[in-house]
């Protein structure tokens, strides 16, 4: 079927998943209807937008059915119709979908559509897709500024909360696990007519990719995966991220700006200094009307910035100012983000980021591993959330799911050294899963890495598009060294 045949698409649906039952057929259908989108300077693009309608739990006669959002963007003319489709996944979970005002063309989908019709697919039970499990409402009683113990334990009930009211609703919450949304993406990969597409995703959207690579890999050509996030890897690593923390140390400390205002052994050093001496000794800061603790945990929790947050080479540079303050005795700074921070509460995500995260959950030697690892002293126990409450959600997946990823389809990855979100060491331990790969390492990208390459070397971009749209090689670099940053930025 070619896939211009966009309209009142149907086909029999069901998920090829050998970690769970047989699954009953059940029909899926996608209805697209044209959109046409306003660009600068009174021009316009038709886009297409569907809702593709599935059972939650597609091995479930009886189960619920959801609505995934889903966009289409024909490619540019001229550009070969044979040619797979990208199917771009994005992060979280929690991407909140396309708004039709929000599109930027030029940035998000002209570069793309130049080379190939882009699919995008939403996140089941978040945002533009139907239900948006919402758990924010079961959250707005919990007190701001509670001890820690307490408001994990508030938090805990508030799970509870939202979890009864959906299932109270008729859904049953199992279905929004990753194995079902790479479902939702082969559903919607059929019912727009194409026989193979090309997976691009990056952070969760690469562990979602991955999931439609192992449980629907004769329908992916190949992929370009970034910001990795095995199956292993939804826990954050307090390894990874020290490891990233220092790799952006090494560099910063070569500033002249920041010579004779740290411990010989550098920025890591001075963060553990200060770490360990309020541990010792905390104390209390007023912040306009109220008092704000200033503990180990609370600096642990803002390591990675509280001005200048490294999440981004747009602010990484005033990284090491944050650290120097504090190693100067300057508390002020974080103690105004720790009252921002705790007067605006923890709050929850959905109930389908909770089934997603959970669900792919953490090996029992990986989780032993972080809840001892000594890089805990400096960034904290990043576990310790999950584990408060992921009980609430009763949604693992299992050790099968998190232990047997392995793949011969051609894969891209790109992978940023400084990314504090899915730190390089994930690539790294993930690259014997992939049997034909190319790996670029972007010395200096963070979690944004890919675009940030793409962006500084045209050569590269060119290159990746080539893959994407031929499966190419040529020209592609084992590594990307981006540019310097001005440190202490703001000083």
């Amino acid at each position: 079927m070619p896939h211009a045949a966009l309209a009142s698409l149907c086909a029999l649906g069901a998920i090829t998943n050998p970690l769970a039952p047989p699954a009953a057929e059940g029909v899926a259908q996608l209805e697209m209807a044209p959109v046409e989108l306003e660009l600068p300077a009174g021009a316009s693009r038709t886009a297409y937008r569907g809702s593709l309608r599935v059972r939650l739990v597609r091995a479930d006669p009886e189960s619920a059915e959801i609505g995934v959002d889903v966009w289409r963007f024909p490619a540019a003319e001229g550009v070969p119709k044979d040619r797979p489709p990208i199917f771009q996944l994005h992060g979280g979970p929690g991407w909140p979908g396309l708004q039709p005002e929000r599109i930027d063309w030029e940035r998000q989908i002209a570069p793309l559509v130049a080379h190939a019709d882009l699919v995008i697919v939403g996140q089941r039970g978040i945002g533009t897709s139907e239900p948006d499990t919402s758990c924010d409402r079961f959250a707005s009683g919990i007190a701001p500024g509670l001890p820690e113990n307490e408001e994990m334990a508030a938090l805990a009930e508030a799970c509870k909360a939202c979890r009864a009211h959906w299932e109270s609703q008729g859904y049953d919450l199992r279905g929004f696990n990753v194995i079902e949304a790479a479902a939702d993406v082969d559903d919607a990969r059929r019912l727009l007519g194409y026989d193979e597409i090309v997976v691009m995703g990056g952070s969760f959207g690469s562990h979602w990719g991955m999931a439609v690579m192992r449980f629907h890999s004769e329908a992916v050509a190949r992929a370009v995966l970034h910001g990795m996030e095995g199956p292993d890897h939804t826990y954050d690593s307090p390894h990874g991220i020290l490891a990233a923390l220092e790799r952006i140390a090494a560099q910063a400390e070569a500033s002249p700006r920041l010579e004779g205002r740290l411990p010989e052994e550098g920025l890591i050093e001075a963060l553990r200094t200060v770490i360990r001496d309020v541990e010792e000794d905390p104390f209390e800061l007023e912040v306009g009307d109220a008092l704000v603790r200033i503990d180990a945990d609370g600096l642990r929790g803002l390591a990675r910035g509280y001005e200048h947050r490294v999440n981004s080479r747009e602010t990484v540079g005033g990284w090491p100012r944050d650290v120097v303050r504090l190693f100067e005795g300057d508390f002020e700074p974080v103690a105004r983000a720790l009252a921002r921070q705790r007067s605006s509460g923890g709050g929850l995500p959905t109930a389908s980021f909770f089934q997603l995260d959970c669900g792919s959950g953490i090996t029992r030697e990986r989780l032993e591993r972080y809840t001892t690892d000594p890089a805990i002293e400096v960034v904290g126990d990043l576990a310790a959330w999950y584990e408060a409450l992921c009980p609430a959600w009763d949604a693992d997946l299992g050790e099968d799911f998190r232990a047997g990823f392995t793949t011969d389809i051609p894969t891209l990855v790109v992978q940023g050294t400084w990314d504090v979100s899915t730190p390089y060491e994930n690539a790294v331990e993930m690259l014997p899963s992939f049997e034909d790969v190319h790996f670029v390492s972007v010395e200096g990208g963070t979690h944004g890495a890919f675009r940030e390459a793409m962006g500084f070397d045209p050569a590269f971009e060119e290159a990746v598009m080539a893959f994407v749209a031929e499966g190419t090689r040529e020209g592609l670099p084992a590594e990307i060294v981006l540019p310097p940053i001005e440190w202490m930025s703001g000083w």
